[in-house]
């Protein structure tokens, strides 16, 4: 069992590890974005409030491209509509993070998972690794969704921001804080455990699997493939162990990601009160900044859209989620 970790341990090149983390953020990002985007609003959209023609809560923000049509309908009505830059508006928060986010999840991924002992295949110890990553991972990425889900809903609310830096700006000079930045964490951190558990557990069993089927020297011992130096990986079992893994963990962790956009995606503005006080027969003028207090928690979000579209609701925009996932996983 120790000369098994140790070789194990072997395999484990950080250096290597980070350098596809950061390639797979960047790749990933630019292909999948307009996926991304369509989801996003797909997620928010609410055709009880669209035929109404107004607004409602914020976990059910209108959107006018969105009404009964496919995600390659919304695309194409979102590029007409707004311009084809719309589909890529918000993209720089995603750019950035993701390429620190997947660097930092492998490298933890592989590291942890040998601490816990865990084997290549269908080992729970492999999710346990991933899941233990997602803390960590949820101070990233909260930030980053935050952003590139108020930027994506942008064009069809207030067009208040021309970069994600303005939109961070804002925030926070609005708010007073970075805390605001962090709205939606509990429920981001949540979602993160279900998904990067689920990938790294299917990914790890896929790509052995898929070897020991398709090898010509396949082994039915069920031991680790990597650990023979006289077995080689085919090389298209590893993208493909990789596609089905992230479209099944994000099949997964679908309806926790609808809840998440309808947390993050709440209008932030806030409102201006002026007042004028006397003394002394001296006007005084005072600016008050009021925060919305009636911000919804992840429970409150949660059951409105059950509400307003049903279980169905909680899968709203999973077909361009599963599709993006499988092309940049």
């Amino acid at each position: 069992m120790e000369s098994e970790k140790k070789n194990d341990n072997k395999k484990v090149n950080l250096k290597i590890e980070a350098a596809g983390g950061l390639a797979a953020g960047i790749i990933g990002t630019v292909i999948g974005y307009p996926l991304d985007l369509v989801k996003t609003r797909m997620q928010t959209s609410s055709n009880v409030a669209a035929a109404a023609g107004k607004t409602t809560s914020a976990s059910t923000t209108a959107s006018p491209n969105t009404q009964s049509k496919n995600l390659f309908q919304i695309g194409y009505s979102i590029a007409r509509s707004e311009g084809f830059s719309a589909l890529y508006k918000g993209m720089t928060p995603p750019l950035i993070s993701l390429c620190i986010l997947n660097t930092m999840t492998f490298t933890s991924y592989n590291y942890i998972r040998t601490q816990y002992g865990a084997k290549r295949g269908f080992d729970i110890r492999n999710a346990a690794a991933g899941i233990t990553t997602a803390p960590l991972a949820s101070v990233i990425s909260t930030v980053e969704h935050l952003l590139k889900t108020q930027m994506q809903l942008d064009n069809i609310n207030e067009r208040r921001f021309s970069s994600s830096w303005q939109c961070l700006t804002t925030f926070v000079r609005e708010h007073g804080s970075l805390r605001i930045l962090y709205l939606g964490y509990g429920v981001n951190t949540i979602r993160e455990g279900v998904f990067i558990g689920t990938y790294f557990y299917t990914y790890e069993g896929m790509r052995i699997k898929l070897d020991q089927i398709f090898s010509s020297r396949a082994r039915s011992d069920g031991e680790d493939y990597f650990n023979d130096g006289n077995q080689k990986a085919k090389a298209w079992t590893i993208p493909f162990a990789g596609g089905c893994a992230g479209a099944w963990a994000w099949f997964v962790s679908f309806p926790l990601d609808c809840v998440k956009a309808g947390v993050q995606g709440q209008s932030l503005s806030t409102l201006s009160k002026t007042t004028t006080t006397t003394s002394n027969g001296i006007d005084t003028v005072v600016s008050k900044r009021i925060k919305n207090e009636n911000l919804k928690s992840m429970s409150t979000v949660y059951l409105e859209l059950i509400k307003s579209k049903g279980w169905k609701g909680l899968y709203s925009g999973v077909s361009p989620s599963i599709m993006r996932a499988f092309i940049v996983s």
